[in-house]
Formats: structure tokens, sequence, C-alpha cells
């Protein structure tokens, strides 16, 4: 019988291959142990290779080149060990990489400044969730330093936080869109070494953010004027709502804005008014509530639809104004009539801001009470308020 050669199927012509620790347990647990001590760090640096081996951190050059004559002609050439401090990750025993250039023979080792500053063992990342702590809770740095302890069992003293602090510089963020036009201005009080001090912050009411901030030894009308032109040059001016100080007014108007009383403090101080004519004069029960009512009729005038029609209730106000109390004659003729456009701008554009308490919101929340009679110099004023600027920008980003 003739025989006949069968062709295989090619398939059969590849078998798969093997690797030697498949068949040796104890290889293959070697094999996994080394693959889990050499855990590369790819979100550390984008410019460093780093991994863990046995509980070593190593770092080296992602491209090593020659920081002299800028070649690629390096080789290794040993390594430094040094002990880094991470939040996270507590004290690691850190290996850097060194180098020699084949070229121009320099010695030099990796770059990690990136990582941390020149003479200290404390990570930027470290540095970073401290001052993300001072931040978040604006409380004692001896609080802050024992919520670090706790938290990494790294003892760092209250004073080294302190000047973290002075060190910091605010990452300025462009706005995403122009600024609008549209500001809310104000100063607040703080105390610098038992002296008042005032911090003067501009907003833009649009887009709630703040254009800029300062601190100024005196709250006159020379600085109010060139904070608000320095700060608003070169961009759109069209209107800013301020509380009733005198000094605003003339100032704002000569810079060509629009300018709003909050109307929080207008009702406030209109009631300040009639509560001490109250107070002062002997008030029958009759006359008290015939002076609430037209209280009642004055304040009614800010929540009509439109500037033509307050005009027009205004003027019938005017009228008869012989037939109102002597306090409201008072606050008719001494405040609403002469400034009468400045009480009621918002209503001839309704991007204008009524009231200045979104500012007042954010006084609260970049410099509230409890510390702002505690500082000693405007540096770490200004430092505290910019990384509490910074807390809020991160939260609006991450609500976002």
């Amino acid at each position: 019988m003739q025989k006949t050669k069968t062709l295989a199927p090619i398939t059969d012509l590849f078998d798969p291959s093997y690797k030697l620790s498949y068949f040796c347990e104890g290889l293959s647990k070697y094999v996994e142990n080394q693959l889990k001590s050499c855990k590369k760090e790819y979100k550390v640096s984008k410019t460093l290779k780093t991994w863990h081996k046995k509980d070593i951190f190593h770092i080296e050059m992602l491209e090593a080149f020659c920081p002299e004559c800028f070649t690629r002609s390096v080789i290794k050439n040993g390594i430094k060990g040094r002990k880094l401090i991470f939040y996270n990750k507590k004290k690691i025993k850190t290996e850097i990489q060194a180098y020699k250039c084949k070229k121009c023979n320099k010695k030099f080792n990796t770059d990690i400044s990136e990582l941390i500053e020149n003479n200290s063992n404390f990570t930027r990342d470290f540095k970073s969730k401290c001052l993300e702590l001072v931040g978040l809770f604006f409380g004692s740095l001896r609080n802050v330093a024992y919520k670090v302890k706790k938290d990494t069992g790294i003892h760092i003293s209250h004073q080294t936080i302190e000047n973290w602090i002075l060190e910091y510089k605010n990452k300025k963020k462009d706005s995403k869109y122009r600024y609008s036009g549209y500001y809310i201005f104000d100063v607040e009080w703080v105390k610098i070494k038992g002296v008042w001090n005032y911090r003067f912050t501009l907003i833009d009411s649009k887009q709630d953010i703040i254009v800029a901030d300062k601190i100024y030894s005196k709250e006159n009308s020379k600085n109010i004027k060139e904070f608000l032109d320095q700060n608003t040059r070169n961009k759109n001016r069209i209107a800013i709502t301020t509380d009733l100080d005198e000094k605003y007014k003339p100032i704002i108007e000569e810079l060509g804005f629009k300018h709003q009383w909050c109307l929080f403090h207008t009702f406030k101080n209109f009631n300040k008014i009639i509560k001490n004519y109250i107070k002062q004069n002997k008030v029958s029960k009759e006359e008290i509530n015939k002076i609430k009512e037209e209280k009642e009729e004055i304040f009614n005038l800010f929540q009509v639809g439109s500037l033509k029609n307050a005009r027009n209730k205004f003027n019938q106000v005017l009228v008869k104004i012989k037939e109102y109390s002597k306090i409201i004659q008072f606050i008719i003729i001494n405040s609403l009539r002469p400034y009468f456009k400045t009480f009621f701008a918002f209503l001839d554009d309704k991007n204008i801001q009524r009231t200045s308490n979104k500012i007042e919101n954010i006084f609260q929340k970049t410099f509230p009470k409890s510390v702002k009679k505690l500082m000693k110099i405007k540096n770490g004023v200004m430092s505290r308020i910019n990384i509490r600027k910074e807390i809020q920008y991160q939260k609006k980003v991450f609500d976002n």
C-alpha cells in the first residue's frame, strides 16, 4: 500500500511558548515578588522616571542630558542617598541617580527641583498639603501641626508652617472670559500688629471672581482712586456697587462708572435714622405707626420694574411731601432726591448688582473675623488670603 504524506494544519505548527517559572513554583513566586517590588510611579513627575524597589524610591532623568554641554552622551555614575518626606508616603529612603558626561566629563545628579526645594527634605507635595489644611480650617497653626503629625507621624513646628505661608506666591489665574465691567468694591478692616489696616477688594459681580486685592495702611480717596484705576485700566468700565461711604461716589463717577449704592446698607441706614429719631423724640404710637407705613411706601419704590416707573412714583411722593412725617421728609429731601440715580441705577441696567452681599461673603470665606486681628505683617495677611482664594477656586472647579 502506497504511503501518502498528510499536510498538517498551519495552526498546529505554532506551539505556545512557556516560561521556566510556569514549571517551578518557587521561581514563579520570585518573579511575582520582583514585579511587585519594582512598582513604577507615573504621576510623580513629567520629567523624571521614578519607581519603588525594595522600599527604596529611585529617581532618575526621563531623558538624561548634560546640563553643561547639553549632549545626551551621558552614562550613569552611581547614586546619591537621601530621605524625602511625602505627605501620604511619609519619610522614604531615596536613591537619586548620578551621571557623567562622556563629552565634557562633567558629573551631575538628577535635578529633582520639581519635587523638592533646595536644602529641604519636605517635598512640594508635603508643603502644599500643609497649606491646604491652613486654607481649609484657618485655625491655629499649632492645631495644623498636630493634624499633620496625626496623619503622617512627622513632627513639624508651627513656625515652619508660618514660614511656608509667608513664602506662598499666588498662582494668578486669568479669567476664562473678559471682565464683564460690572463690579463690587468694598474695604475690610484688618489689624496688623495692633494697628488697623484696610483690605481693598474688587470683584467681578457677573463672574463671581476677585479682580484685585491689596492691603493699604490708609483708606483715603487717593488710595481708593489708585486701586480702582489701576485694576480696571484697559478693561470694561460700566458700573460699581458699593456701600454708602461718601468717598466712593465722586471717585467712581470720575473714572467713568455708573455708581449703585447697596440696597441692604440703604435700608439699614434708613431704619437707623428712623430708630434714632423715635428714640430721641417723644413720639406717640399713632405717629410711630404712621412713620412705619410711610417707610414701607418709600421702600416699595425699590420694588418697581423699571427706572421710569420708579421716577413717576417718586414724583408723586414729592407732590404730597408735606403730608409725610418730619423724619420721612428728611430722608426724601436729603437722600433720595439728590441721589436718585445712585439708589436706582439697578433698575436701568439689570446687570448691576443691587447689593454688595457677594463681596461680604468673599470676605468671610477668605479672611474671617476670627483671625483678622491676629496678624503681624502685611505679607502674612495677603498670603493667607491668597491660600484661601486658591481653596475657593479649587472648590468651584470641583463642584463644576
